[in-house]
């Protein structure tokens, strides 16, 4: 497997290199709520993923539900992708934390009014994080990775959802 530094090289030299499909099954099971989504580990068994609900909502409560997953994968990939900037700015993180918080209301979900947003109307993640550079330099990294963060840009509008339908008989 190659370092980040050499697929960073690669891509730099080919921007084909950085080409990647990524693909995420989802199946119902049959208790509660729950749903096992698998994806692809090159070089390994498959991760699994159990996603769930509280019992409020008929889950089992044996995994986040999708809402939380999101505020996972929103401090996940910008974390991520600090680590990646602070490797190509030369900067050595020693610390770093993220607080992932999101404000929905379940009515809208639920239809009840349609005037209201059916998912967050607002995210707010807070990031810690200590580095051995000054201040201005941590500021010039964090803008990188505000404004590349595939997360961040996908949750902004930029990829067009298209679900396609298939109606089994």
């Amino acid at each position: 497997m190659p370092s980040f530094k050499e697929t960073y090289e690669a891509i730099k030299e080919d921007w084909s290199k950085g080409e990647k499909n990524f693909n995420v099954e989802c199946t119902m099971l049959k208790e509660g709520m729950q749903i096992e989504c698998v994806m692809g580990n090159p070089g390994g068994e498959p991760f699994k993923l159990l996603i769930d609900a509280p019992a409020g909502l008929d889950g089992t409560n044996k995994g986040p539900s999708p809402l939380l997953v999101i505020l996972s994968s929103i401090g996940a990939c910008i974390i991520a992708v600090t680590r990646f900037w602070a490797k190509i700015m030369n900067i050595n993180i020693k610390e770093m934390k993220l607080f992932s918080r999101g404000h929905i209301n379940l009515g809208a979900i639920f239809g009840l009014d349609d005037t209201k947003l059916a998912g967050y109307d607002k995210l707010e993640p807070v990031i810690r994080i200590k580095a051995d550079a000054p201040r201005e330099k941590i500021e010039e990294l964090m803008e990188k990775v505000f404004s590349h963060c595939p997360i961040i840009t996908n949750f902004s509008g930029a990829s067009k959802i298209t679900p396609k339908l298939q109606i089994r008989e």
